[in-house]
C-alpha cells in the first residue's frame, strides 16, 4: 500500500531525529521558523504567530505554506488542577 506524503514525512522526521538527535532537530526547526517569518511575513514574528494561531484554531489550509495546520482536540483542560480549580 502506498504511503501518503504525511506518512512519508513523519517517517523521515523520525529517522532524522534518530540519526542526528534533538539538538540538530531544534536547529533545523528554528531555521525553518525564521525562513517562514522572513519570506512570508516580512520579518514580523508577531504577525506570523497570530496567523498560525488563527489557522490552528480553525484547522485551515495555508496556501502560502502549502499545508493545513491542525490542532489536536484536547480531552481535558491542561490548566485544570486537582479539585477542579484552574491554575493561576
Amino acid at each position: 500500500m502506498a504511503r501518503t506524503a504525511a506518512e512519508r514525512g513523519s517517517i523521515g522526521g523520525r529517522t532524522t531525529f534518530q540519526r542526528h538527535g534533538s539538538v540538530h532537530m531544534e536547529a533545523t526547526l528554528r531555521a525553518g521558523f525564521w525562513v517562514t517569518v522572513l519570506r512570508y511575513y516580512g520579518g514580523d514574528v508577531q504577525a506570523y504567530m497570530d496567523a498560525l494561531r488563527a489557522r490552528q484554531s480553525k484547522g485551515e489550509h495555508d496556501p502560502r505554506l502549502g499545508c493545513g495546520v491542525q490542532r489536536p482536540k484536547q480531552t481535558h483542560d491542561p490548566l485544570t488542577v486537582r479539585g477542579g480549580r484552574r491554575a493561576v
